[in-house]
This record gives structure tokens, C-alpha cells and sequence, in this order.
């Protein structure tokens, strides 16, 4: 047993070390598949959690022939939590799924629990770069990857669509006339899209979400108004704070980056800071966020509560991943209606299981329900554009 474990440790730190071969990676990650290893495993990652560094960097590595696109990574994904840095190192986990009896690991991309769901002739496809550009005048523009170049002009500002599939405003000139010209950009179920805007603050728009802005910040004040949720990376101008209206929530900041998650059909606002600072006020209500907090309220009070977070499990949509920390099976069917654009139906009571864990949004739908499946306790049923959630 001794060797066995000496065996563990060995092809571990090659693998932390990145000096795996084919043969090694395959051999390590069989190991973790094999049951009676979790002690072995917790041991081994205790031993090396010194020689991690906040902010670490996991390597690439080809997720869609080991682990059947579980996590699938364009490009080096960070870890910034000593939980989700021992989880990407220990065996890059695709799902952690914690029940009221622990927690366990999917280790194998060898599973057969896909096969059901992935066989079904009603299977989805995720979403991609869709939106609708809606000018002061009325006029929509339908946009995808496809439009490019210069799509209209708004006063003295271009409206234009570059190489890579973003939008951004440009300014020709000094505006003489004063007007000022609405825009709003909305995306489907199932879309997402990036803009600049005309401060070059950058904003993700998820999935249902919609953003209205002038296409000038000539005032005091970068006033925005969002519906839905998006991600702001602001740029810095002490005498113009950039404000947030979305409902009854006002989001002020100088320059910063944070999420807003304000759907109508949540329980829940929320607003999370990455880095910088911003003021929440709801009503008469008022908080100051520190980067990784989060603050909140409800749909009919005021109270804003405040908790610190992983920022990352709110802000991963836009790099590509659901990420997922405790969540409850609710809010996991919400990021999954509004991404695949489906209908969530449950059959019987709501299934008590939570979600740990980062799953890429690149994946259809059935590998992304057939892993929730594998918590136990639950099961997917797909029909049409539309899910049935079943308790067992």
C-alpha cells in the first residue's frame, strides 16, 4: 500500500509540476477515479497547499477528450479561492455536487452518465454572440459574428462592430447640437454580446439582459440602465461617476469592475465587486462594497445584505463557464433557461441537492443535466425546448 501511495504523490507532483507524460496524466487521474482514494487525495493536496500562490494559473489541458468537454478552457483559467485552487490542482473537477451527505467528486471523463440525455433526439445547443442593436430613431439592427464594419451613425458618433464580433462608438467630432441619442442593446434567451461604450468602459451583456445608454457622455454624469444582468469594466473619470440604474437599484462608481444581476423574475438583486469600489442604494438604503462583496435585496423590501464571495462564481458567464458555489437547483435551472433558451417545468418537489462546481457553457445541455445527475436524488428529462426536473 505504501508503494501505491508513494506512486500517488509521484505522479501528482508531476502533474502540479506540468511535466506529465500522455501515459503519466492518464495514469493519475485513473487513480483518482478509483474508489478509496479521497483520504489519499486530501492528504496529498494538504501537503502542497503551501506552494500555492493566490492567483494561480491552471494549465490547459484537452477537457474535450479527458473529461467529454465537462470543462472545456480557451485559454488559463484562474483559481482565486484556496477552494477552487485545491479542486482545479487535486484532479480539475468538473463538478463537485454537495448533498446533505458531503461533498463527492466526478473524477472520470469514462463515465456513462451522459449517454441517456446525450442520445436524445430533443438535444440543445448552447448559446453564442447574439443581440439586437435598437437606435434613437427605432431602427434594429439584427446583430451576430458575421455583421461587421460600420453600422450607423448616431449624431457624430460611428457605431461599428470590429473583427471580433464587439460593439464600440466612436466619435467623429465635437457634437455642436446638444442631442443626445438613445441606444439600447438587448440579447436574446440564449445570447450574450460585448460593447465599448463611448467612455471605452466595457460591458458583457448576458443572456435576456438589456442595456440603454446615450451614445455621448457629455454631462456630470455615464448614467447606463440595465435589465437582466452584465459585467462593467469601467473607465476611470473622477469628474463623471458611471451610475447603474437598474429597478430600484443605483449602482455609482468612479472606475471599477463589478457584476449587476438584476433579472425581474429573481428573487434576488445582486451586485458584486472584482476590484475597485462602488455605492449600492436601494430607496433610502445605502452600502459601500469592498472587492469580493456582494450585496443584495429582494424584490419587495429594501434591506441590503452584504457577504463576501468567490467574485468569480458571478462573473464566469462572461469567460465561458457556469460556476456554481453551494448553489441550490433553482438558481442552477435559471442559468440554464436563460443560456439555452428552455422552459424549466419540475415534477413533483424541488430536489434539496446543491451545486459546487465550473462547468463549461460551450457544452449542449444534456452533459451539462446529466452531470447534475450524477449527485443522485435527481433526474432531466428533455422535451422540446423544455426540461422536466424530477425528484427521486
Amino acid at each position: 500500500m505504501e508503494q501505491y501511495n508513494d506512486r500517488f504523490r509521484y505522479l501528482l507532483k508531476k502533474y502540479i509540476d506540468k511535466d506529465c507524460t500522455a501515459e503519466e496524466f492518464q495514469e493519475f487521474f485513473a487513480l483518482l477515479a478509483e474508489e478509496g482514494n479521497e483520504e489519499i487525495l486530501h492528504a496529498a493536496m494538504n501537503e502542497n497547499f503551501k506552494t500555492l500562490s493566490p492567483g494561480a494559473e491552471v494549465h490547459q489541458i484537452d477537457w474535450e477528450n479527458m473529461y467529454q468537454n465537462v470543462i472545456h478552457s480557451g485559454g488559463k483559467l484562474k483559481i482565486r479561492t484556496l477552494f477552487y485552487r485545491w479542486a482545479a490542482i487535486a484532479a480539475s473537477v468538473a463538478l463537485i455536487s454537495g448533498a446533505a451527505a458531503g461533498y463527492w467528486w466526478i473524477k472520470t471523463g469514462k463515465t456513462n452518465a451522459v449517454q441517456h440525455l446525450a442520445k436524445s433526439k430533443h438535444d440543445i445547443k448552447p448559446g453564442g454572440n447574439k443581440a439586437i442593436l435598437k437606435l434613437a430613431d427605432g431602427t434594429e439592427i439584427v446583430l451576430n459574428e458575421s455583421v461587421k464594419g460600420t453600422l450607423a451613425h448616431q449624431g457624430n458618433t460611428a457605431v461599428q462592430q470590429d473583427s471580433s464580433g464587439m460593439i464600440m462608438y466612436n466619435a467623429e467630432g465635437e457634437s455642436t447640437s446638444g442631442q443626445k441619442y438613445k441606444n439600447t442593446l438587448s440579447t436574446p434567451a440564449g445570447g450574450k454580446f460585448m460593447l465599448i461604450l463611448p467612455d471605452h468602459s466595457r460591458v458583457w451583456l448576458n443572456s435576456q439582459s438589456s442595456l440603454s445608454y446615450v451614445t455621448a457622455f457629455n454631462g456630470k454624469e455615464r448614467i447606463v440602465e440595465l435589465n437582466g444582468e452584465a459585467y462593467f469594466e469601467v473607465s476611470k473619470d473622477p469628474a463623471r461617476p458611471f451610475i447603474v440604474k437598474s429597478g430600484r437599484a443605483n449602482v455609482r462608481v468612479l472606475g471599477t469592475h463589478f457584476n449587476v444581476s438584476a433579472y425581474r423574475d429573481e428573487r434576488l438583486t445582486e451586485v458584486t465587486l472584482a476590484e475597485g469600489a462602488v455605492r449600492l442604494t436601494v430607496g433610502r438604503e445605502s452600502a459601500q462594497l469592498k472587492p469580493g462583496q456582494e450585496a443584495s435585496f429582494g424584490r419587495y423590501n429594501d434591506t441590503i445584505a452584504l457577504k463576501e464571495v468567490d467574485t468569480d462564481e458571478a462573473a464566469d458567464w462572461k469567460n465561458g463557464y457556469f460556476q456554481f458555489d453551494n448553489a441550490d437547483i433553482e438558481k442552477v435551472m435559471y442559468k440554464l433557461k436563460r443560456w439555452y433558451n428552455i422552459d424549466i417545468q419540475y415534477s413533483g418537489a424541488k430536489p434539496a441537492v446543491k451545486f459546487t462546481g465550473i462547468i463549461s457553457r460551450d457544452n449542449n445541455l444534456s452533459k451539462i443535466l446529466s452531470l447534475l445527475e450524477t449527485s443522485g436524488g435527481i433526474s432531466f428529462e428533455i422535451a422540446d425546448q423544455k426540461v422536466i426536473v424530477k425528484n427521486h
